[in-house]
């Protein structure tokens, strides 16, 4: 059976192809082109209260990269990449409650293109 941290990685990462995006786990996968989404950094807080049960807190990063001349797009694919991770209640071994999401958006010059760098953490209670 697979960690509930993989099974949320998984299910936001099908979200986002199923949405139609570029989707990656690393940011240097080749041939990547704007606009992408990257599935990265997660965390997760273990609770134990029972040895049979697995409860705790999920935390999941998501990055979403596109040029900065086409805000339309990158605001949209914000969008609905938030309302979909809202969705999120079962995963295949698992339930989970929607504790927050938090996103935010930065300007990007570190490359030679002018980019929009949008960052979503989602937070879930395992139940």
């Amino acid at each position: 059976m697979q960690s509930p941290q993989l099974q949320l990685f998984n299910e936001l990462f099908n979200r986002s192809l199923a949405l139609g995006y570029q989707t990656v786990e690393y940011q240097k996968d080749s041939g990547l082109s704007y606009p992408f989404v990257h599935i990265g950094e997660r965390v997760n807080e273990d609770i134990i209260n029972n040895k049979q049960v697995i409860t705790g807190r999920l935390l999941q990063t998501v990055h979403v990269w596109a040029y900065a001349h086409n805000r339309s797009l990158f605001d949209e694919m914000m969008f609905r990449l938030q309302n979909e991770f809202r969705k999120i209640t079962r995963l295949p071994n698992y339930y989970l409650k929607l504790e927050g999401l938090n996103a935010n958006d930065m300007y990007d010059n570190t490359t030679s293109d002018d980019l929009l760098h949008g960052v979503i953490e989602v937070e879930y209670r395992l139940l």
